[in-house]
């Protein structure tokens, strides 16, 4: 749509009009409408206007432009407008922002870049946003920014541009808040979790680490990967982000070696991994390297498992007697035994002078627990059946194709041969004997751990807490949303990664730390989602929130008994701004021993979260 001046030939003479062009949505074609006259060009000569058609040819192109500015000021995202509704949920992140104290050393990193913002207060807003409505950055600065209470101005551009400086050096800005914690809290590394996941791009071609790799959404597209570190109170240590086609295996031992260089802990380190992380080279490095443990789980089906360990897996006899764990009711929760043996690994590497793979053997002596579970058999032996029925489908009636059959096809049998060796036509059936030994097998569970004086139950509990890590994935994969990924630049996705960790990290800290798990994240996200305040105008706002139920939570957690207050005044709300509610600094007395030994149990898994 545009305005033109149209000269229009007529008896009289030359008229003028200034026309409107604009689409006709009906008749699908462009169509004109006289918006202005002027008049006949020999009536319009005058002392001012000595050549009208120039002087309205002018005048039409300044309708022009005032008309594109108006229609910009209509339309653009008002990053910067004066909103009715704030939120003040933030004010738990605001406060612990602050007590941590982190912005004198982020305003010293940024000095040498002299934007024209506070790198501090963006990376604040970022998190802020992340947790309230977790979008993209345009519509975060548009749409969210200015709903935060108390906001900075901060532009689209500035966003990007802080984002590939923090991504370029992500690991300072993760030490200097591990840093500021422990002025609080002392870190506990009896227990460490470690585990990866990686995050799709919706782009076509592999660029920088956005490289195409196994991808637990069954994705095609590229991926790109993340390693995350929690300490036994499951406060996030580290995070490590690396190429999407590269394993994962080999990031168990370089997170391990930096987080010993970095945080000078010493002594032995205890791996626990799913049969994910199980390789002989992880082993290798854990037994035979850093005079580390391990303990790891190991499939009971396919070439892994001997028929000696199979066996001895089912065995009931005086020398392998199960002990039997149940609930108050006397109801059977698991059963375990155990043994100790020598196992052989192998693994190739190559030789750095031949530059050629070379085998290298070895033996670790192990103890072999393996638990029973009823309830898992139960689920187990339904999902088995389950995928035997659609195995036999496929057999009877090949009503599917075999790429729809998924893990069913491991049930499905052809037969090329007959007894004699002979070839025949291949018939399609049921493999019965792998269907009935998964059935034997369901329950079952195989823990494998170079930690000979821990008892069965005590690796058993351990194995068990590799949920909490992959909670940690989910809230910042669901209520997050770090995926898909919005940005291009390999600095700037990295800026979007720690803003999603340090989101995780307040939340933990709130979660365990200061509200000693009276209120748990997913409840602190929905708190600070809800708790919302309208404007008057006259000093004073009205409470919006509406779910009763967290706000109770939350006040009890807080001690703040009028965050269910209808109104409002605008000092009540600064103070919110300003509660205190974490400790002074405190530190746990050393023993006095020569060397600090600290047991530290890296918790992997390779499920990675969907």
């Amino acid at each position: 749509m545009a305005y033109y001046l149209r000269k229009e030939n007529k008896k009289k003479g030359t008229y003028l009009q200034m026309y409107e062009s604009h689409w006709d949505k009906e008749k699908k074609q462009p169509r004109s409408k006289s918006v202005m006259t002027f008049g006949y060009v020999h009536e319009l000569i005058s002392d001012e206007i000595p050549d009208p058609v120039s002087y309205y040819t002018h005048f039409v192109a300044e309708k022009n432009k005032e008309r594109a500015a108006a229609f910009t000021e209509e339309t653009r995202p008002r990053a910067f407008a004066a909103p009715v509704e704030y939120n003040l949920g933030q004010f738990l992140l605001h406060t612990l922002l602050e007590e941590l104290n982190v912005k004198e050393v982020i305003d010293i990193l940024a000095a040498q870049m002299r934007f024209q913002f506070r790198i501090y207060d963006m990376i604040a807003q970022l998190i802020f946003s992340r947790i309230i409505y977790p979008c993209s950055k345009s519509k975060t600065v548009s749409s969210v920014f200015p709903h935060l209470y108390n906001s900075s101005p901060i532009s689209e551009d500035q966003v990007y541009d802080g984002l590939s400086f923090i991504g370029g050096s992500y690991k300072k800005y993760i030490e200097l808040f591990n840093h500021c914690y422990e002025q609080h809290y002392q870190r506990d590394f009896s227990n460490v979790f470690f585990d990866c996941t990686n995050y799709y791009f919706e782009i076509d071609l592999s660029y920088e680490d956005k490289q195409k790799g196994p991808s637990k959404e069954n994705r095609h597209d590229p991926i790109i990967g993340q390693a995350l570190l929690l300490d036994a109170d499951l406060v996030p240590v580290a995070m490590q982000m690396y190429p999407g086609n590269e394993s994962e295996k080999p990031y168990i031992r370089k997170v391990i070696e930096e987080m010993k260089s970095r945080y000078k802990v010493s002594g032995k380190t205890v791996q626990v991994a799913d049969k994910g992380l199980n390789c002989a080279r992880n082993i290798y490095a854990a037994v035979k390297e850093a005079n580390d443990g391990y303990i790891f789980s190991k499939s009971i089906h396919g070439r892994n498992l001997s028929e000696k360990e199979k066996k001895w897996l089912l065995l009931e006899n005086e020398q392998n007697i199960w002990k039997d764990y149940r609930d108050k009711a006397g109801n059977l929760l698991y059963r375990l035994k155990s043994c100790v043996d020598s196992f052989s690994y192998q693994f190739k590497e190559i030789d750095p002078e031949t530059g050629r793979d070379v085998v290298k053997t070895f033996s670790v002596k192990e103890k072999r627990i393996v638990s029973y579970n009823p309830a898992l058999a139960k689920k187990q032996k339904a999902e088995i059946q389950k995928m035997a029925d659609k195995a036999a489908n496929y057999a009877a009636y090949k009503a599917m194709t075999r790429e729809d059959l998924g893990d069913s096809a491991k049930y499905v049998k052809i037969t090329n041969k007959d007894k004699n060796g002979k070839k025949i036509t291949p018939v399609i059936g049921i493999d019965k004997e792998k269907v009935n030994e998964d059935l034997k097998y369901a329950g079952y569970n195989l823990m494998v751990t170079s930690e000979l004086d821990m008892e069965p139950l005590q690796i058993y509990q351990t194995y068990h807490s590799l949920w909490k890590i992959e909670e940690s994935f989910r809230i910042t994969k669901s209520y997050l949303d770090a995926r898909p990924v919005y940005v291009h630049k390999k600095e700037t996705i990295y800026g979007h990664f720690l803003i999603c960790y340090l989101s995780l990290f307040l939340l933990r800290v709130l979660e365990i730390k200061v509200f000693k798990n009276q209120i748990n994240s997913y409840d602190l996200i929905d708190f600070i989602r809800d708790f919302r305040v309208v404007n008057k105008g006259d000093g004073s706002y009205i409470n919006i929130s509406r779910n009763q139920m967290v706000n109770e939570k939350a006040k009890k957690a807080t001690g703040l008994t009028n965050l269910d207050a209808l109104f409002l005044s605008k000092k009540k709300s600064k103070i919110f701004f300003r509660t205190a509610f974490f400790p002074t600094p405190e530190y746990y007395v050393l023993r006095e021993t020569t060397e600090v030994r600290y047991n530290i149990c890296f918790l992997m898994s390779s499920h990675f979260l969907g």
